[in-house]
This record gives C-alpha cells, sequence and structure tokens, in this order.
C-alpha cells in the first residue's frame, strides 16, 4: 500500500472530475486543496473534501462509509433488496431481479446505484446499473446490476489498513 497526498493541480483537476459526475455535486460547495490518494493494486482510494472516493479501472465511485459518505451515498439512487439477497450481494454477487423490493429514484443504464437491505436501509454495496428503470420495471427475473464495491470487499479491507491515515485531519 502506497499513500500520498495529491499536488494543489492534482487534487484540484481531481476535484473538478468529480464535480463533472452528478453526485460528485457534495464538492460544488467545497473547495477542497488537499487530497489523500492511497493505491493497492489496481485501486486507488482518494480522501478530498472530507469523502472518501475509489477509483477501479477508471470508474470512480464513493466508498461505504456512511460516517464521511453519507451525503453522497443518500444521493445516489437505491435499491432496496429483501433480506434472503443480502448475503449473496454482501459476498459480491450482482443484483437480480427477484431479491428487489424497492428503487428509490429513477436510474439510466451505466448509473451508479446504492443497494440497502429492508430491514435497516444500510448500505451493502455500490452497484452499476445493467438496465435503466423502465426496462427494470417490466423485468421479473434477471440480472439488473453489477456489484462494483460491496462491504468486507479488497476496498472495505484497505480502508481498514488506512484507518490511521484517514483519520489525520483533512
Amino acid at each position: 500500500m502506497r499513500a500520498r497526498y495529491l499536488s494543489k493541480r492534482d487534487a484540484a483537476a481531481l476535484a473538478e472530475r468529480l464535480r463533472a459526475i452528478p453526485w460528485g455535486r457534495v464538492l460544488r460547495e467545497r473547495k477542497p486543496r488537499v487530497a489523500l490518494e492511497i493505491i493497492e493494486g489496481d485501486i486507488k482510494l482518494y480522501k478530498i473534501g472530507g469523502f472518501l472516493f475509489a477509483d477501479r479501472e477508471g470508474i470512480l465511485f464513493p466508498v461505504l462509509d456512511e460516517q464521511r459518505n453519507k451525503m453522497v451515498l443518500d444521493i445516489l439512487p437505491s435499491i432496496i433488496v429483501d433480506m434472503g439477497a443480502v448475503p449473496h450481494i454482501a459476498n459480491g454477487a450482482d443484483v437480480m431481479r427477484p431479491g428487489v423490493r424497492e428503487v428509490k429514484k429513477s436510474f439510466n443504464v451505466g448509473e451508479l446505484l446504492v443497494v440497502r437491505d429492508e430491514r435497516h436501509l444500510k448500505p451493502l454495496a455500490i452497484v452499476r446499473a445493467l438496465v435503466d428503470y423502465e426496462t427494470f420495471s417490466g423485468m421479473a427475473k434477471g440480472k439488473v446490476a453489477e456489484n462494483l464495491h460491496h462491504v468486507d470487499d479488497k476496498i472495505w479491507k484497505i480502508l481498514r489498513k488506512a484507518q490511521h491515515l484517514l483519520e489525520r485531519g483533512l
């Protein structure tokens, strides 16, 4: 694991990249000058403006950290799944239509969604929609979203290892 602070120019470029994404509007009010980058393997984690983001294969997404990212996670559309789907999604399975109980906010193909359990509405995963809301509504079975990040995955473990770096006041 490598960690470094980005230069002011690189931090500003990252902030602009994030602001261009609809859910990245949380940074529009803030003008972060400092960003921490943590790299392990093919995963880059960023702490910028008090939020945590991951970059895997060029896809930027918020990490499942309600303490730091609640505002971002609440902006994204949510898929509420039944309790029978929870252990599968928490182990990295993609979201299948029969396990979905409810959807909060419509979405398009390729858009990021938060998967939440029906009992506590806790975030379980960040997924990418494989179908749009209209198609989803007419489906009875099939895969609806690809799992990008879930509880206890590689990103989750990197966050735990880097906790001492993330606690610093950025």
